[in-house]
């Protein structure tokens, strides 16, 4: 997961079908295949010094997601 949205909250907007982790997958190990999460940030959130507010989509693997209620 990219460092600037861990531990950031956001939206998820999106999934794709599931698929091998990349990392995992290049290096021939087997892993079992998981979809991918559109998740929508806020600029603002991410970056407190942004010039301007804007969203931010980045595609993030399920295991890597925590619900928040």
């Amino acid at each position: 997961m990219p460092g600037y949205i861990r531990g950031k909250s956001g939206v998820v907007v999106g999934e794709t079908p599931a698929y091998p982790f990349p990392d995992a997958h290049g290096h021939g190990i087997e892993v079992p295949r998981e979809p991918t999460y559109d998740v929508r940030f806020r600029s603002g959130d991410l970056w407190p010094d942004a010039a301007e507010e804007s969203f931010v989509h980045v595609g993030v693997f399920r295991s890597y997601l925590e619900k928040v209620e």
